[in-house]
């Protein structure tokens, strides 16, 4: 069951596992991958920039090395097959949405700030509810604010918004009455910005809610136009969800290869377990698992480089399957090694947290399901 990649990734993958090994491995052992110091955090950047990977997924006009899908998704496994949580830091985030910013001020104020790494930004995508139990949709009013400029004043509130706390700016999706959704970009400190309580998800991320009274918000901080905001943040979406299933197929050939490690070990029967035809048929389907799930990721960040119809579908599956059948492949994992597993801090039991919660982020799995029904309904069963 050989998946090969071509021979630019493949070159890439190997180049990755040995700057892990050789440079990151060295500096984080003991260290708490939930919340790392700001100097580990800041080395592990700086080295990674020198050796040529930080800036893989900044655009070329930029200045970065403008990496695309399929580069980023081989990156990306090849970090989490390293099996070093914190390797995940060794490739820099890129612009993010804020890529969507298409005039020279905008490029100079909110772009050039984030490539440096002197702002940071936050999607608010989700809608919550209010405290007391009122949910409103987040919209944009049309208005002229206090200092004559054209603007927005934003009112509603945003859920889970991952990183908020720590961001200068907060991207909001909002609908604008009778015109569609925009998107705008938001100082978090700004006034009627409030931020309600930071709650810890079990894989160790924070999540802040943030609630908008009025926030008055100029024409100049519209990333696109009005009418197109969902499309573009859906697009934004796409590229985190291709990247949480490179994640998923990394860290599920790490656990399979580490569980091949531990059933041909010694064991107290004076069998290895791997001699049990239970524990063939167990890890039998987790190779299998994993092997179909590469194979679906490759397909969607190949259709997403060719910028295919079907890619946002596509990407879609992979994330769902990819998320689901690493949360099987830990589970079954967890089973073999036995109790040791179940510790708190192992790496089997932090990484069970972390794909339990992404079976969630960045859409949860009966979502993606309702996507892949959709477009096959509406496109024949030939569609994908």
């Amino acid at each position: 069951m050989h998946f090969e990649l071509p021979a630019d990734l493949a070159d890439l993958q190997s180049r990755l596992l040995a700057f892990v090994a050789e440079e990151i491995d060295p500096i984080t052992p003991g260290v708490d991958s939930e919340s790392p110091p700001a100097d580990l955090r800041r080395e592990i950047a700086r080295r990674s920039d020198a050796a040529g990977f930080y800036q893989l997924a900044v655009p070329e006009a930029d200045g970065g090395l403008g990496g695309g899908p399929r580069v980023i998704t081989a990156a990306r496994e090849a970090l989490a097959l390293s099996g070093n949580p914190l390797a995940s830091r060794v490739l820099g985030s890129g612009p993010g949405i804020m890529r969507l910013a298409d005039n020279e001020e905008q490029r100079d104020e909110l772009y050039a700030p984030v490539l440096r790494g002197e702002r940071t930004a936050a999607f608010a995508f989700t809608e919550a509810i209010r405290p007391g139990g009122a949910r409103e949709p987040t919209q944009a009013v049309r208005a002229t604010l206090s200092d004559g400029r054209d603007g927005f004043l934003v009112t509603g509130a945003k859920g889970f918004v991952t990183g908020g706390a720590a961001s200068d700016w907060l991207v909001v999706v909002a609908n604008v009455p009778d015109e569609g959704t925009a998107l705008l970009v938001v100082d978090r400190d700004a006034e009627g910005v409030t931020e309600g309580e930071i709650g810890a998800s079990i894989d160790g991320s924070t999540h802040s809610p943030f609630f908008f009274d009025s926030v008055a918000v100029p024409g100049s901080r519209l990333l696109g136009n009005v009418g197109d905001g969902l499309p573009r943040a859906m697009q934004n979406i796409d590229r985190m969800r291709l990247g949480v299933a490179a994640d998923c197929v990394g860290w599920a050939r790490w656990v399979t290869r580490t569980t091949l490690e531990r059933i041909e070990g010694p064991h107290r029967s004076g069998q290895p377990l791997a001699e049990q035809q239970q524990v063939q048929t167990i890890f039998a389907d987790m190779v299998a698992d994993t092997f179909a799930a590469r194979t679906s990721l490759y397909q969607a960040a190949d259709a997403r480089e060719a910028d295919e119809q079907t890619a946002g579908t596509q990407v879609a599956t992979a994330k769902w399957l990819a998320s689901e059948w690493l949360h099987r492949t830990v589970d079954r994992a967890i089973q073999l090694h036995g109790a040791q597993a179940l510790l708190r801090g192992h790496a089997l039991e932090r990484l069970y947290r972390t794909s339990r919660s992404l079976r969630i982020a960045e859409g949860p799995t009966e979502l993606l399901r309702l996507t892949v029904a959709r477009h096959v309904r509406q496109n024949g069963i030939d569609a994908l």
